[in-house]
């Protein structure tokens, strides 16, 4: 059974069915480098130790060194025996370990580096890394470039027309950064021009100018080849706040632009793909966006696309779309990781990982992974809603419902603030605000009315403070999207009530309403 160590990019260890052998410790991805790189795979444990720990006693590094691979054995779990070892060497099975050298252009257009996430604050492993990247560099192979999807989104951005530089060159700031954030959201095809694109298109034209101390921009978005204008507005703003405005500015913008690709589905302008879909609650709604995204595959934007085709899935096992939710999170988590894979710093990667390891109740993971989306792009919608989440995971629920509060301020939360109250809602709920907890989740039926999981809480907390009329309503609102539902189901340790659970808030499952 063939495991495979990729070089290029993060060093990544995997075996059967993309599972995830990779050490934690950094220093433990350093030691799978270079016994990737050595002749045979296998090298002296004294340069290994040398290599690694060279600031250290001889007989702290060698004690160091067996901790290391040690941890290399227990990441290989089931497959430890490709570490294999001799009288004074160490390396890797070359009839079970694979390395991969192959150099692939990442979401960014580029390709990174041999062991782009190893910084081992050890001089001799410094040295070799550097060397080592030298040489994957000038043995690295001209990599074919990233085959255009023909039928991918595309957003044509025209240089905003105006008589002062200074206008044109802020006008042309915000609608590339808006582009680029709906390229996070987004599998969408940016672009100067028109020439070779053969499908059709979203053409994003403005207008810049300065008078007095006023900033003036007007956006316009039409459909090509029809003609069609589908969106337009106006910006203006004191050149003093321009600072501040600009973000708003972006985020509109963007918002308007998700907005026009929804819309122009119906015109054939966007592969039918639509943020709507994604960030739905429907069976049927979720299915349509998975084919596409399907059909799309995850060669043009892997991150993006692959990190999409997991928030659907992670959808289905909260919200119990279909009879397997352990093998719909599953299926997230494949995706995920392989969104990570393709690009390890991209915010909306790390913010779904994040969504995907908080269903498995790893709330340090999801923690840590949902911060550094934020770190990242702190504007980025998904980024700041898982961290919401991770939050509320690990008991901070007042930092949990402020995130959430910050994100429904936003422009772009008008595409989904169904899981912006969900987020607040619950924040609230553990937090003991039972009355708050309850507006916001009615929120979120007034948004969503086939969101399941805040029928599952309105039902509870209407029940704990006494309406059992209002949670006869939700239950039976509940049972008509899950024909299955019944209390002693609720009351199951397989229902996603875990929260209820742990709050002592599941009484109604008792209640013998329905």
């Amino acid at each position: 059974m063939t495991l495979t160590l990729s070089l290029i990019g993060p060093v990544e260890l995997t075996g059967p069915g993309d599972l995830r052998l990779t050490p934690r410790g950094m220093r433990a991805r350093g030691a799978l480098a270079v016994m990737g790189t050595a002749r045979g795979l296998r090298l002296h444990r004294a340069r290994l130790q040398d290599l690694l720990f060279s600031d250290r006693e001889p007989e702290h590094g060698n004690a160091s060194l067996r901790q290391l691979l040690r941890e290399i054995r227990i990441a290989l779990g089931d497959h430890r025996d490709a570490l294999v070892s001799g009288p004074g060497w160490v390396g890797l099975d070359p009839e079970m370990v694979r390395v991969d050298m192959v150099p692939r252009v990442g979401a960014d257009g580029q390709v990174p580096e041999f062991g782009a996430d190893l910084d081992i604050p050890d001089p001799e492993f410094e040295d070799w890394l550097r060397e080592a990247r030298q040489a994957a560099a000038s043995a690295m192979p001209e990599p074919e470039p990233a085959p255009r999807g023909d039928n991918l989104p595309a957003l044509i951005l025209q240089e905003p027309i105006s008589s002062s530089q200074d206008a044109q060159v802020i006008g042309s700031m915000i609608l590339s950064e808006a582009a680029g954030r709906v390229g996070d959201l987004l599998p969408v095809e940016i672009l100067g021009d028109t020439r070779g694109l053969t499908g059709p298109c979203i053409v994003v034209k403005s207008m810049a100018n300065m008078q007095g101390d006023s900033f003036n921009f007007l956006v316009t978005l039409t459909h090509q080849p029809s003609g069609r204008m589908m969106w337009s507005q106006r910006f203006s703003t004191s050149i003093a706040d321009l600072g501040t405005q600009m973000g708003d500015f972006v985020a509109r913008a963007c918002l308007g632009m998700l907005q026009v690709l929804d819309q122009g589905t119906r015109l054939g302008a966007a592969l039918q793909i639509s943020f709507g879909d994604i960030f739905s609650f429907s069976t049927d709604r979720l299915k349509r966006a998975d084919d596409v995204l399907g059909r799309l595959g995850d060669s043009v934007t892997p991150a993006v696309t692959l990190s999409l085709r997991a928030w659907i899935r992670t959808t289905h096992a909260y919200e119990r779309l279909g009879p397997n939710p352990a093998g719909a999170i599953a299926e997230a988590a494949e995706f995920a990781a392989k969104a990570r894979q393709a690009a390890p710093f991209h915010a909306t990667a790390l913010a779904v990982s994040s969504v995907v390891e908080a269903f498995l109740d790893r709330d340090d993971l999801a923690f840590e992974l949902s911060r550094q989306a934020v770190v990242i792009d702190s504007q980025n919608p998904l980024a700041r809603l898982a961290h919401s989440r991770a939050l509320a995971g690990i008991g901070r629920n007042a930092d949990s419902a402020m995130q959430a509060q910050q994100g429904l301020t936003q422009a772009l939360s008008s595409i989904n603030p169904a899981n912006w109250h969900l987020g607040i809602g619950v924040a609230l709920m553990r937090a003991g605000d039972l009355p708050g907890a309850m507006r916001h989740l009615e929120s979120v039926h007034r948004h969503a009315p086939d969101n399941r999981p805040a029928l599952r809480f309105l039902s509870a907390l209407r029940f704990a403070t006494h309406d059992e009329e209002g949670a006869l309503q939700a239950l039976r609102a509940l049972k008509a999207l899950e024909p299955d539902f019944s209390l002693d189901l609720m009351a199951s340790d397989g229902y996603p009530v875990d929260t209820l659970r742990r709050l002592g808030l599941l009484k109604i499952a008792k209640s013998g309403l329905i």
